[in-house]
């Protein structure tokens, strides 16, 4: 059961928390960004801004582009197969992660308007909301510059419901959590977006994770900043702030956003340049803002690692009414998320979640996330001892469904609310009780508990996470259930009882019904307290639960490998906790292994033996397809290897020999059998345990991976100063039999003539950089089909930090002779901006490069970049695939975006000689 929940420890892509990956870095943000900066300590708030330069001068140049459009190949729809749910239940839908919702206060059955907020994806609106199948439109591509969105709001004082306000950039706690670029104010129901001029100066380097308009004062708007990013990364995201960003806190503004004045701060840990991460991490960041529902001049904001902030004069002054109590070495800082609640006689209440502690390495400790509550938030002296704790910490009592209700998770996804005209109504959400869920074996007491509901004022709570619907009942549970990880919750303003609630898997809604399941507990083989909980739980539950995701395109790629035998129509993509996919051929594509997803391939021989990876170099192989049933863990050598590696690291299938895959450490390591024997596999180290058996998983049975090259393998070893240490970052097979080309995380690159020698001690490598190529981190390397002595290679990074060694692409000839290189660098007027992958069309002889800001083109001969067509957003671009099939129409190129799904581009005829 492990690996079916390996979507529990895949988590640690998005958390900035201390726990520390294969590389030993205590935040896969960490590696990411140091890729990015080497060899400086950080990124220059003007690196950035001179990248997006490049990135518009490149747009402009002149020149034939390529005259098919690229053109967006899902997924619309991702199918998630029963044993991609957390609950074994029936197949469901996903879509990428949602940081914000807002509805439209008019909503009503057959009209109703909800705007969604993408991480990565942008700004979505449908118009029928309530329908079982909901229609999707993007609507800021063409005007906000940032796919990044932290927060939305219908502005309060517009009884049309047609202003909106969408801040740029991410405000979770999470290592890829991307800054962004201002405030942006529609009119027109988002048709149409603007800059809210006087936002960038306060929120560049920053996201916008609040905003607020005072109800009697559409000019006075309030907009809460908090710490994130620049520098998106190939394999990981990036979390470190540059020298200079603007002091986050909550802003204010009283001329309609011209300009905005820093109302409420506290002192944040400063940025440590000389440190991996900066050392910032999210202390200070306000995530929340609120006017009283009673009294316009009072508002209340949250902020990370100080508490609940009250003002009773419109911002002239602050009182702290909920402090921060817990220890100051706390590495993440506590997040704090509140709703406010009309009382009768003008009182309001206060809905209070306290989020989880951390210690100085960024650990969990034992105080846990709790619940309190206030019912007179304008109380003269309101301190920490006026609030009533509503969790508690002893299972079996009604406190305990709100107890640790966020995990080690609580700076990345909590939220809590309350409906308005429902006082005693309160719902929070947070991340899956993994341990609580059948049929995983335990206390099997509730469905999840990532969203739990309390109609009576938070002493007794709901399990919201799952439906009502048994499919199966009585073999296995099966009913719709939330993803994991929940960010936001918005109702229906004539209707409560029907919500939308946001998560790392999209977007999900209640049909506004309840039933009483708590008879289902029966099944759960429970007792005592643990039943007691389950029969409270499940008391009240969604009658039904509806997925909302087909349309809504915002899944965020790794990287795809395309079939070569079927480029058109077969691909497997890893995405970022959305599991490792597969695309068949349309825009509706098939999930059947879930958790995160890294690199993935298909046996070059065999088209049935599939593999991917979840992060590092963590696989499962798969040798009936992509059967759902049938995936086995191979990774015990790797998993016990005492090597370092990428947070995402680089998993090659051999492009010509069956049963060979390379996977980056230290050493490349090798298998050339897909990890063992397909027998022994299914048998014993079947990650469902519905094919076979998992009684050999981590024994050190299952795979047969084996380090290459002997002593002199390790590649990364050697003075830092001659581009050493770390690890493998990338691996290309050539398509002959034998050459390999590999990069170290700090520049080296070698080929290796053996790479596939029947004793592994026997494979050699020749080192072909220089001191003249960048020691930085190499992005991509695409080896001409042709002639395996011929790559593309590209770097990260910024050539401002290494003058004397500049160069982004480059065209390299290795002399197998001589053992030497020649590097010609063909970056011209690609300006200075980080490249994040390469692709060499050898028919054309053009050449591919991907950004932060979508995808370019080089004709052959050609000394000028170019956009390499039209109808791609700018959006990351993570990893490019060029396939090519049996015909010259088949040579299509991919693009594996981070937020917008997958693009391919079908590339012009070759050139006649």
């Amino acid at each position: 059961m492990l690996l079916k929940g390996a979507a529990a420890p895949g988590r640690l892509d998005k958390l900035g928390s201390g726990e520390a990956d294969r590389s030993g870095q205590a935040d896969p943000a960490v590696e990411a960004y140091q890729d990015r900066a080497f060899p400086s300590p950080v990124i220059e708030f003007s690196q950035t801004r001179n990248a997006t330069k490049a990135a518009l001068k490149v747009d402009k140049h002149s020149g034939v582009k390529i005259p098919h459009p690229w053109e967006e190949i899902g997924p619309d729809t991702l199918n998630v197969d029963t044993l991609g749910t957390q609950t074994f239940g029936p197949p469901t839908q996903w879509s990428g992660r949602i940081t914000a919702l807002a509805v439209d206060p008019r909503c009503g059955p057959t009209d109703c308007k909800l705007y969604v907020a993408a991480a990565g994806g942008g700004v979505w609106r449908t118009n029928n909301a309530l329908s079982v199948h909901p229609n999707w439109k993007q609507i800021s591509d063409d005007d906000i510059p940032t796919t990044a969105i932290g927060s939305l709001l219908v502005d309060p004082t517009d009884s049309s419901g047609k202003t909106i306000y969408a801040g740029t950039g991410e405000g979770n706690g999470s290592s890829d959590s991307e800054a962004g670029l201002g405030l942006y104010r529609s009119t027109d129901g988002g048709n149409h977006w603007s800059l809210v001029p006087g936002s960038l100066a306060v929120a560049k380097d920053r996201s916008i994770a609040a905003i607020a308009v005072d109800p009697n004062n559409p000019n006075h708007i309030l907009i809460g900043t908090a710490v994130a990013r620049h520098g998106l990364s190939a394999h990981s995201g990036g979390r470190f702030t540059p020298p200079g960003a603007p002091t986050i806190g909550l802003y204010s503004s009283s001329n309609g956003g011209a300009s905005f004045t820093l109302a409420l701060h506290r002192p944040q840990d400063a940025v440590d340049p000389t440190s991996a991460n900066g050392s910032d991490f999210f202390r200070g960041g306000v995530t929340k803002i609120e006017y009283d529902p009673n009294d316009a001049s009072t508002y209340y904001a949250s902020m990370f690692g100080y508490g609940l902030f009250r003002t009773t004069n419109n911002g002239a002054s602050f009182d702290n009414i909920y402090a921060d109590t817990l220890s100051a070495g706390d590495l993440l800082s506590v997040r704090y998320e509140f709703a406010t609640a009309k009382l009768s006689a003008g009182k309001t209440r206060i809905y209070l979640g306290v989020g989880n502690q951390s210690d100085a390495a960024g650990n969990p400790t034992t105080i846990l996330s709790e619940m309190y509550r206030v019912d007179d938030a304008r109380a003269a002296g309101l301190t920490n001892a006026g609030w009533t704790k509503l969790s508690s910490s002893v299972n079996g009592t009604p406190g305990f469904g709100a107890y640790n209700w966020c995990q080690t998770q609580c700076s990345y996804d909590a939220f809590v609310t309350s409906p308005a005209g429902r006082p005693d109504e309160v719902v929070i959400g947070g991340s899956m009780n993994y341990g609580e869920l059948p049929p995983y074996g335990g206390a099997d007491r509730s469905n999840g508990r990532a969203v739990v509901m309390s109609v009576d004022a938070g002493v007794n709570w709901k399990d919201m996470t799952g439906d009502a619907r048994h499919v199966n009942a009585g073999i296995l549970f099966h009913s719709e259930d939330m993803h994991p990880d929940q960010h936001a919750l918005v109702y229906v303003p004539t209707n409560p009882d029907i919500f939308f609630a946001g998560s790392d898997g999209g977007l999900i809604r209640s049909n506004g019904t309840f039933t009483d399941d708590s008879a289902d507990c029966a099944n759960r083989g429970l007792s005592g307290a643990n039943l007691v909980d389950c029969q409270s739980w499940l008391s009240k539950i969604p009658t039904r639960l509806f997925t909302m995701n087909e349309g809504l395109n915002t899944l965020q790629f790794q990287n795809l490998f395309v079939d070569p035998n079927n480029p058109l129509t077969r691909a497997i993509g890893g995405t970022q906790d959305n599991g490792s996919l597969i695309f068949t051929g349309s825009d509706t594509w098939f999930l059947p292994v879930t958790g995160d997803g890294g690199d993935s391939g298909i046996d070059a021989v065999n088209p049935n033996i599939w593999f991917h990876t979840y992060t590092n170099t963590f696989p499962d192989i798969n040798f009936h397809g992509f059967a759902p049933e049938s995936w086995d863990w191979i990774g015990d050598p790797i998993f016990f290897a005492p090597e370092a590696s990428a947070f995402y690291a680089p998993t090659t299938q051999d492009p010509v020999r069956g049963g060979q895959i390379f996977a980056g450490l230290g050493h490349v390591y090798r298998t050339q059998d897909s990890g063992g024997d397909p027998a022994f596999l299914d048998a014993h180290c079947n990650t469902t345990g519905l094919f076979g058996t998992s009684d050999q998983l981590f024994t050190g049975n299952c795979g047969d991976w084996v380090p290459i090259g002997g002593a002199a393998g390790n590649l990364v070893t050697g003075p830092a100063a001659d581009k050493g240490g770390s690890y493998v970052v990338e691996i290309q097979r050539a398509l002959d039999q034998n050459t390999m080309w590999v990069g170290t995380r700090r520049g080296r690159i070698f080929v290796s003539l053996n790479a596939s020698a029947a004793n592994p001690d026997d494979v050699t490598y020749t080192r072909i950089d220089t001191a003249n190529q960048p020691r930085r981190y190499p992005s991509g390397i695409s080896i001409d089909p042709n002639d395996p002595n011929h790559a593309i290679v590209s770097f990260s990074g910024y050539n401002a930090y290494t003058p004397d060694q500049p160069g982004h692409v480059f065209d390299v000839h290795f002399n197998a002779t001589a053992g030497t290189a020649t590097w010609d660098d063909i970056s011209y007027d690609l300006g200075d901006q980080p490249v994040t992958d390469v692709a060499f069309d050898a028919a054309t002889g053009d050449v591919y490069a991907s950004t932060d800001y979508g995808v370019n083109r080089l004709p052959a001969g050609a000394t000028s970049w170019m956009p390499a067509a039209d109808k791609l957003p700018p959006v990351a671009v993570y990893a490019l695939t060029l396939a090519s099939g049996k015909k010259s129409s088949d040579r299509v190129l991919y693009a594996a975006t981070h937020g917008r799904g997958a693009y391919r581009l079908d590339l012009p005829k070759a050139k006649k000689k």
